[in-house]
């Protein structure tokens, strides 16, 4: 038997999720022994999780920051062979490995190899550098398979196996797992699908099957979508056009969600956006990774104030889309900084000057509402 342990921290809420795969996996690949352990279980069970780490093959962690849990683990992981650590606390990040692969004792959020290619992905704002991360880590697989050399196949299957962790579902880790156990631990799986992906960014409605690529085409869809629902419970207004222009007047909120918490179906996203519509305001539900929060809120969303502002050639924003749509108010449900935040670097999550000038150029109220999972 070969063991992977799994411990998810600030994705608690997933633990379910990958007890789900890990049971998948292993009926496939019945030589897997898959522990799925939460970071409470730290805590509550230090010595079952010990004991699960002894004899583990891999270790696989996310989303781990609490202190004294990380130390904890730090002490207890580096004797095994494989190491994934995403989106965590450096210290823990800094111990990857896999195969010739290794991030190493001072990462800073990203290995070298990553830098190189990141450096494609950025305008060179220190506060996009994150965001360009996670673009490369979908899209750095496809590159470098080109490469023959065994260390950056190395660093693919890193990425690969990134891939089906951020696309999330129960699916996509199963996938996972027989990565993992196809690749480095000599067992026989077949055939693996693909991961199914979700877009790093997008918008989502309840009433709506799939995402939409920008805000723009996400409010054209939901006036028109508002008419044809009331005609549809015979309420129709006198004009549609007369309809669409007093949606115009209500106040346009935008909702940052993560994008965890969209790709797993937690309840409380679709409640969310009822509860703005039941109060007389237009939801523009964004979903990010986590670190694109002022990509959104700078690039997808202005406001009256910023576009007067532009009428006067005070261009506060150059890289505002053409497909950003005016706001009265922001709402943030992610529980990082507006810049950064803990995925990979400590450090863009303090750069409090940069959020403090985006928000300003908006000039519109921005509060924090984080749901307690």
């Amino acid at each position: 038997m070969k063991r992977i342990v799994l411990i998810a921290g600030f994705e608690s809420f997933n633990a379910d999720l990958y007890r789900k795969a890990a049971e998948l996996a292993s009926s496939r690949c019945p030589e897997l022994d898959i522990r799925v352990f939460s970071d409470r279980e730290i805590t509550a069970n230090p010595d079952t999780v010990d004991a699960a780490l002894q004899d583990a093959q891999v270790f696989f962690g996310s989303l781990l920051f609490d202190y004294d849990q990380v130390l904890w683990l730090r002490d207890r992981i580096q004797h095994i062979p494989i190491r994934l650590v995403f989106e965590s606390a450096l210290e823990l990040i800094s111990l990857t490995q896999i195969g010739q692969f290794k991030i190493g004792d001072k990462p800073k959020g990203m290995p070298k190899p990553v830098k190189f290619i990141l450096d494609k992905f950025s305008n060179g704002r220190e506060e996009d550098r994150l965001a360009g991360y996670i673009s490369f880590l979908k899209i750095g697989p496809k590159l470098l398979k080109y490469i023959p050399a065994r260390k950056v196949q190395d660093l693919r299957n890193w990425l690969i196996i990134y891939g089906y962790w951020n696309a999330g579902g129960s699916d996509n880790v199963a996938s996972m797992f027989w990565t993992l156990a196809e690749k480095y631990l000599d067992l026989t799986v077949g055939e693996i699908p693909p991961p199914v992906e979700t877009p790093n960014m997008g918008l989502l409605h309840p009433d709506y099957d799939g995402y939409f690529e920008s805000p723009r085409q996400y409010l054209e869809w939901y006036k028109n979508f508002k008419v044809k629902q009331l005609n549809v419970i015979g309420q129709s207004p006198t004009s549609p056009l007369a309809y669409q222009h007093n949606l115009r007047e209500n106040p346009v909120v935008g909702i940052l969600l993560y994008r965890k918490h969209v790709v797993t179906k937690q309840p409380y996203i679709p409640q969310l956006i009822r509860y703005f519509e039941e109060a007389g305001l237009t939801p523009l539900p964004i979903f990010i990774n986590g670190v694109e929060g002022h990509v959104a809120v700078r690039d997808w969303m202005t406001s009256a104030y910023e576009t007067q502002q532009r009428q006067l050639d005070n261009v506060e924003t150059p890289s505002l889309s053409k497909d950003a749509v005016e706001v009265d108010a922001i709402v943030s449900t992610i529980g990082f900084p507006l810049v950064g935040g803990p995925a990979g670097s400590m450090e863009a999550g303090r750069q409090v000057a940069v959020a403090k000038r985006i928000l300003t150029a908006k000039n519109v109220p921005y509060c924090i509402a984080a749901p307690l999972l």
